[in-house]
């Protein structure tokens, strides 16, 4: 058995032979969700990371060192900084620009959509969402290191935004991710009008920055192979749960529900 597959079983075991007292309180819950990796796949990658360099030579003259840079888990304002600080480029230039990134990221999907698809949804990601919807249990958002829109759109372009109507945490929002989880449950403590403790929050990410920030604000977390790391390379980070896809519905509801 993969070091995975035992993580799997331990979380399911384990969950299933603890007693949680007053467990109506734990709902509802709120599941954050990566995007890139987790939701969707780019299926032209390499014109993708073509038109970012143009668009950063555009507006700051120079692309950096941005084909060194690991994106895997970033914010994009902690790309754009990694790549554009050996430039002299500051974090406060970067963030003055988010509007005029976001407008040219924009046209740059719109443009490369318009001559076949971009994205790709990961696998069992739509009946999911379709099923957390229906769950009075669960509220679902976003966690990502994206800017806003340019999650909107992206998510746009495979119909999935529309899962989405309550606000998350964004890479426009900061550029650590570990400062993410926070301002996405001060949303949704104004949201639901009540204090809603960090276990009550569950971060599913394919990367181990995902499961890194849960950690530093006391979510839990479900770690998913569907991205640049398989499950068993995320199960040695510990995560609460590990699952090589989202592919089996019933199974991923029934971890949310008690991780």
């Amino acid at each position: 058995m993969t070091r995975s597959a035992m993580l799997e079983s331990a979380a399911s075991d384990s969950i299933a032979n603890s007693a949680f007292d007053g467990a109506e309180r734990r709902f509802p819950r709120v599941v954050l969700f990566d995007i890139d990796g987790t939701l969707i796949n780019a299926v032209r990658r390499r014109e993708y990371r073509t038109r970012i360099r143009q668009m950063l030579e555009a507006i700051f003259g120079t692309c950096g060192r941005i084909g060194e840079v690991d994106f895997a888990g970033k914010t994009d304002l902690a790309i754009y900084r990694e790549a554009l600080e050996c430039e002299g480029i500051t974090q406060d230039r970067i963030t003055l620009q988010i509007p005029v990134i976001e407008e040219a990221m924009h046209e740059i999907l719109i443009s490369m959509a318009a001559e076949g698809p971009v994205f790709e949804v990961c696998a069992g990601v739509q009946p999911l969402l379709d099923a957390l919807s229906a769950d009075d249990r669960f509220k679902a958002s976003l966690l990502t290191g994206n800017f806003e829109k340019l999650a909107e759109v992206k998510l746009r372009q495979v119909d999935v935004w529309k899962y989405f109507r309550l606000r998350g945490a964004f890479g426009s929002d900061a550029f650590e991710r570990d400062h993410l989880p926070e301002i996405a449950a001060t949303r949704f403590r104004e949201h639901l009008m009540e204090h809603v403790s960090p276990d009550r929050f569950i971060i599913v990410g394919d990367t181990p920055r995902d499961i890194a920030c849960a950690r530093f604000f006391g979510a839990r977390v479900l770690a998913v192979g569907s991205g640049r790391h398989t499950a068993d390379e995320l199960s040695a980070f510990s995560p609460d749960a590990v699952l090589k896809d989202l592919s089996d519905t019933s199974r991923v509801i029934d971890l949310l529900a008690r991780i």
